[in-house]
């Protein structure tokens, strides 16, 4: 009946189930990061952003997790949150080398491209042109008010 007893495991079997399990955890963070650009690469958004959101909470200060924020931004076409996803990406790593250069160019150039367009087309210019006449008018209407106070009352 020796055979029905428990073992007791000593501490250096404690230790190496606590360092199994943190390099289990650590793949599956990098397993994560693969899996959201998967996701990204294969026209998922939905998925891509709900892992990339997650990717983000547990690791705010990961550059390779706000790159691919950018470029899920950027394909919703949200351009300028594309934009500061990408130099919040440059701010924690310059070099970008963990994404390839053709492919960080890319998405720079194209973040530029868009950075003055207006996503709804000309309506900008409408809102522009209605500020402009909506100034003129005032500065006119001021202008005539400082005009007649200057005036003499007639007899």
């Amino acid at each position: 009946m020796s055979n029905l007893t428990p073992r007791r495991f000593g501490l250096p079997a404690l230790v190496c189930v606590l360092l199994g399990l943190m390099l289990v955890l650590s793949a599956a963070r990098a397993a994560t990061l693969e899996q959201a650009a998967a996701l990204l690469r294969s026209g998922e958004r939905v998925q891509a952003d709900r892992a990339i959101a997650q990717l983000l909470a547990e690791q705010p200060n990961s550059a390779p997790a706000h790159y691919l924020d950018a470029r899920l931004l950027a394909a919703e076409g949200k351009w300028p949150l594309a934009e500061d996803e990408l130099q919040r990406a440059r701010r924690l790593d310059p070099s970008l080398s963990f994404a390839p250069a053709a492919q960080v160019q890319a998405l720079a150039d194209e973040v530029i491209r868009h950075r003055w367009k207006n996503p709804h087309g000309a309506a900008g210019y409408g809102q522009a042109a209605l500020a402009v006449l909506f100034l003129a008018v005032s500065g006119y209407l001021i202008v005539g008010v400082l005009r007649g106070r200057r005036r003499p009352p007639k007899a």
